[in-house]
């Protein structure tokens, strides 16, 4: 095989592991969840989230999780003094490992340590729901809502790790500053769907899943072939 037929084999097989990662799994439903930071609490940079993690009875295996929640009565950010902070437990049942997590209260709901806002730009383009990134334990900011990691302390949700985030604030109209079910997530998240009486949805969560390192490793090699190609070339 000749130096330009490799070349294009690798080039292939990188293209092949980068489309794979992106969809981890042909079970995944992906969504397109537009991030946009705003001036109340952390400085997060504008992004898109492809998709969403849920509670293991709603949500295929490669993405779900198991979830328990609890009364919070400590957190740093400024308490509105009702009785509506949160801890969440989240563990990771999906195999996969995920970065950049986000909470996304759903229509109609507010958070108290919103760092911005999220756009479901195909569901419910212009909808606009209140979100934080779920972070604190690496990355230093005011709104160190990640309280702990089960595992490495990465801020990367691996597989059978358990993350210990909180929600200060909660505010449901429907039922006050404490609802009956604080977080359910049955798969369409924050403004794609009117909020409902029984809550059925109160928030989500929207993640990207985090790249092989072998992935990663091919597309580097590719992008290095290629590089030497086109300086081969000049040189001739």
């Amino acid at each position: 095989m000749n130096r330009e037929n490799v070349s294009k084999l690798i080039a292939s097989v990188a293209l092949g592991a980068a489309l794979n990662f992106a969809v981890p799994n042909a079970g995944a439903v992906p969504v397109t969840g537009v991030y946009t930071d705003d001036a109340r609490l952390d400085n997060i940079p504008n992004q898109t989230l492809t998709h969403e993690l849920g509670e293991q009875q709603f949500f295929p295996p490669n993405e779900a999780f198991s979830v328990f929640v609890s009364p919070s009565v400590n957190y740093i950010v400024p308490d509105d003094g009702f009785l509506n902070d949160w801890n969440v437990q989240i563990n990771n049942i999906s195999g996969i490992a995920w970065t950049d997590l986000f909470f996304v209260a759903d229509l109609g709901l507010t958070i108290g340590n919103a760092d911005g806002v999220v756009i479901d730009v195909v569901n419910a383009p212009g909808v606009v729901v209140d979100a934080f990134k779920i972070d604190g334990t690496v990355t230093a900011g005011v709104n160190n809502s990640l309280q702990n990691e089960s595992s490495t302390v990465d801020e990367i949700f691996s597989p059978g790790e358990s993350w210990r985030f909180t929600v200060t604030n909660y505010h449901d109209p429907n039922f006050g500053t404490i609802p009956p079910v604080l977080f359910r997530a049955p798969g369409i998240f924050a403004g794609s769907e009117p909020y409902v009486v029984p809550a059925i949805s109160t928030a989500n969560i929207l993640a990207n899943p985090v790249p092989e390192p072998t992935s990663v490793a091919l597309i580097v090699l590719a992008a290095v072939v290629l590089t030497r190609r086109r300086r081969m070339r000049i040189m001739a």
